[in-house]
């Protein structure tokens, strides 16, 4: 018998309909990838596309099927690929921006729905995220109330929505009725953008941004609405780079530790705010996927015997903890002397300051002086200058994690683990999800090499590679000369002192 013609989950898609938003974000199409890979007898895959950036649905869909990802699927199965059928809609739109034929299609065929669109910029706008990531969910409940064979409904949220709390477990944590989801979306319709931007403060209060406010909002909604349905919430937490599936270490964004990693291993982010004795908690994006694929077939079973939609909690650091110095120390060992980007502003290094005065004189240092002196140089010699607007923008973009580097939470996973013990032993290996099973020693060199041949789509010669180590090579003579001439011109500034105080 074929491995995959014994897997429950597989058997559980084969012929069922799927409606997925959010399927050209990073889950989404690698969603897609690996059910249309494992599940060959699923039925349709609608999913939810607007038009973006000049380009149609089809021609955005188009574009994402010959991305590198979708290299395995069209070598073994490329017909399957016409099983994946764009529905024009908006997530900001009233009914999600459906024509009534495709509200018909999918409300008379449709059997299971993914909600995975949401707006992941922890910066947006209150009224932007609001509408988006809550008022989206709003109206795939709605939708789903009329979809006649629905057996599943899975939310994608985050971990991080109950942030404000160290011990999270997978349960609903009511926010009191100021945070009633629906008066919140009235308020957008009517109110100021100004106003209900000067009101962002008193509605985070201990959450750090409006995605992770805006995810726990979804679920108070769910579930004040939406415990009718055969509802399951997943929780992943931080999004990283695939442990094996399409390959070790793929990924195609700079979202989330991506754009941290590559502003390191470019020598541009020396200086981070956060403990280094935290835990790093990122999950494998395969992972991330083999378990919505699994909690979307157990949903369909769990429903009818459970008084409350189940939470499953997709995370790492229970299981297998990794700290920022751990991960860190990996980091520069990696990028100073076995794999170096190709081209670097200066030779790696990073350190993290446990306190404000600490983290704003180690930025003047190592950041804001090399950042004038190059600019400087660029002007002299007739090129751009850059590095003082890049450093705003790694400065921006680092202080939106000092958050997550400065704490650490404990996720309970009764019910991630409940679900390994539900599953056969083919689909605990067809839709590994197994944390212990991660080495991260092997993970994250995988992942620093990934940003270098997905991301920067770097040339990996070996050729290349030598004169990348050069180059580190001589970046570590050019910063230990200026070690000496610092010390050798403090002594030299010094020693008049020190010799009147010892003859005095």
């Amino acid at each position: 018998m074929d491995v995959l013609e014994s897997s429950q989950v597989s058997r559980f898609y084969a012929g069922k309909n799927i409606f997925l938003t959010g399927g050209t974000g990073f889950l989404g199409k690698c969603f897609i990838e690996k059910v249309l890979r494992s599940c060959p007898d699923v039925g349709n895959i609608y999913m939810l596309c607007r038009g973006k950036k000049g380009k149609s649905p089809s021609e955005r869909m188009t574009a994402m099927f010959s991305e590198m990802l979708f290299d395995n699927l069209r070598a073994e199965n490329p017909d399957s690929i016409q099983k994946v059928i764009p529905v024009i809609g908006d997530v900001l739109e009233n009914n999600l921006g459906l024509s009534e034929e495709d509200e018909k299609l999918i409300t008379e065929n449709v059997n299971v729905m993914i909600h995975s669109a949401a707006t992941i910029r922890f910066d947006d706008h209150i009224k932007l995220s609001l509408q988006l990531n809550v008022g989206g969910t709003v109206k795939m409940v709605n939708l789903a109330r009329r979809v006649k064979n629905l057996v599943s409904f899975i939310h994608v949220s985050t971990a991080y929505a109950n942030c404000n709390l160290s011990d999270i477990d997978e349960v609903y944590y009511s926010m009191g009725e100021e945070y009633n989801p629906l008066k919140l979306l009235e308020l957008c319709e009517w109110m100021d953008e100004d106003v209900l931007a000067s009101m962002t403060e008193t509605l985070l209060r201990d959450r750090p941004n409006t995605y992770c406010l805006t995810k726990a909002i979804s679920e108070e909604y769910l579930f004040k609405h939406a415990t009718d349905l055969p509802l399951g919430i997943f929780r992943p937490s931080i999004i990283g780079a695939s442990w094996q599936e399409p390959a070790p270490g793929w990924i195609d964004n700079f979202n989330g530790p991506s754009g941290l990693f590559i502003a390191v291993g470019k020598g541009v982010l020396r200086i981070l705010e956060g403990d280094v004795n935290k835990v790093a908690d990122i999950i494998p994006i395969d992972y991330c996927v083999n378990m919505l694929i699994t909690v979307g077939w157990y949903t369909t079973i769990v429903t009818k015997q459970v008084e409350t939609p189940l939470i499953y909690h997709c995370t790492s650091g229970s299981k297998k903890p990794y700290t920022w110095l751990q991960l860190g120390t990996l980091m520069l060992e990696f990028f100073q002397n076995k794999e170096p980007y190709n081209e670097v502003f200066r030779r790696p290094d990073v350190n993290f300051a446990t306190n404000k005065l600490e983290l704003e004189y180690w930025k003047t240092i190592s950041h804001w002086i090399p950042a004038y002196l190059a600019d400087g140089l660029a002007k002299i010699t007739g090129n751009k200058a850059i590095m003082l607007r890049a450093y705003d923008k790694v400065h921006k973009a680092s202080k939106t994690f000092t958050f997550f580097t400065k704490r650490e939470w404990t996720w309970t996973d009764g019910n991630c683990n409940m679900l390994m013990t539900k599953m056969s032993d083919v689909d605990k290996r067809v839709y590994n999800f197994n944390v212990n099973d991660i080495v991260w020693e092997d993970y994250y060199p995988n992942y620093f090499r990934g940003t270098k041949k997905y991301i920067l789509k770097e040339d990996m010669s070996a050729s290349k590679l030598q004169e990348a180590r050069a180059q580190q090579a001589r970046w570590r003579n050019i910063n230990n000369v200026a070690v000496l001439v610092f010390i050798a011109t403090l002594l030299y500034f010094l020693y008049p002192l020190l010799k009147s105080l010892l003859t005095g």
